[in-house]
């Protein structure tokens, strides 16, 4: 999914889960300096692992999935930060429960923004 863990094609985030403001994981990106730029939805279907969610691009039309915009400082930093947040490997990504990627997300006023997101690895066993 990344082609290159250092080769950045953008320095916005995408989150919909425990990074979220208000979550368990958002302290990262405060102290990252992460700057919220607005909410957003991004096609795809989200799971249930428990004490998280993981999500999977779809392509069935209407599966929009809610979450918010974050824009990186240093974000080749911050992104090796985040990976071992969300637990990847950067030697064996493909074997990690996510995989981060860019995703096309679209804006409350109808723009849209290319944004990294932690995809759930299609390997992974998921729960609906």
């Amino acid at each position: 999914m990344v082609d290159s863990w250092q080769e950045l094609d953008t320095d916005f985030l995408f989150v919909y889960g425990t990074l979220r403001r208000g979550f368990a994981l958002h302290h990262h990106l405060m102290r990252m300096g992460a700057e919220f730029v607005a909410t957003g939805e991004v096609q795809a279907e989200l799971y249930d692992l428990g004490k998280f969610p993981g999500a999977r691009k779809s392509t069935k039309p209407g599966r929009a999935l809610a979450g918010e915009v974050y824009r990186l400082r240093q974000a080749g930093k911050a992104l090796k930060v985040l990976d071992r947040v969300e637990g990847i490997s950067p030697r064996t990504p493909e074997e990690s429960l996510f995989q981060r990627a860019t995703t096309d997300v679209v804006l409350p006023n109808g723009g849209r923004r290319v944004a990294w997101i932690y995809w759930l690895n299609e390997r992974a066993s998921a729960r609906r």
